[in-house]
């Protein structure tokens, strides 16, 4: 793992990004301000300023945050986090007191980076906590606010991939010859042909998009049918 220091002015607020609001089953019960007990607890994301209602809540692009004795650690949107953490009453700051922040150095599609980066650079600022169980919310000075849920999800079925689509089909063979879609999971590989369409995803000719699709296996697959069905969570980026 590569490892790097960060100044605690640049990236105190590590956070933890991405993707949209939750719904959940049931309101929290409010707890007195921000007072309630936050340590030893995995807090998973569910809510983000602007984020999209729907939008999946865990796999590629999701966050968990856990404060344990004076240390803070962040696994996601991409990166993985540590560093001191400070609490004042209903306050919340991250890499304070010189408590340096360190971070991996991993690469992931831009959508997911930009998401990381806007939030580190948010979140370099005391937040006002709140805690109304099972939720938490840190809530920056201009109002700007990110949910997370302590309790475990439902495990969905099948699992999330990112995933480039060409701008462009190639010609395939399966019952008969057609077109499919040109896919690949990492930026330079040769492109694959990807046969079938991807459930929900409105593709366009001459655009390029990295997508996060769920993979659910198909029971019993005709002979010249795919072993899994792609379906889409999310398009993360397009261009043009």
């Amino acid at each position: 793992m590569i490892v790097r220091r960060i100044r605690p002015a640049l990236c105190l607020g590590i956070a933890l990004a991405l993707a949209g609001c939750a719904t959940t089953s049931s309101e929290p019960s409010p707890a007195a301000g921000g007072q309630g007990a936050i340590e030893g607890v995995d807090w998973r994301l569910v809510s983000v300023p602007g984020g999209k209602p729907g939008a999946s809540l865990s796999g590629a692009g999701a966050a968990t945050l856990r404060f344990d004795g004076d240390r803070f650690s962040m696994r996601g949107p991409c990166n993985r986090h540590t560093g001191a953490w400070t609490r004042s009453g209903d306050t919340l700051a991250f890499g304070k007191d010189g408590g340096a922040v360190a971070s991996t150095k991993m690469m992931c599609p831009p959508e997911i980076m930009q998401r990381e980066a806007a939030l580190l650079a948010a979140m370099a600022q005391p937040l006002a906590l709140r805690v109304e169980d099972p939720f938490l919310s840190l809530t920056a000075a201009d109002g700007s606010a990110w949910r997370f849920d302590r309790r475990d999800l439902a495990p969905a079925e099948g699992r999330e991939r990112i995933v480039m689509v060409a701008g462009q089909r190639a010609p395939c063979t399966g019952v008969a010859p057609t077109l499919c879609l040109q896919v690949r999971t990492q930026p330079g590989a040769a492109w694959q042909l990807h046969y079938g369409e991807i459930e929900g995803f409105d593709w366009q000719v001459g655009v390029e998009y990295v997508i996060r699709v769920r993979e659910v296996a198909v029971a019993n697959p005709p002979a010249d049918g795919s072993r899994v069905r792609w379906v889409l969570e999310e398009v993360l980026e397009r261009s043009p």
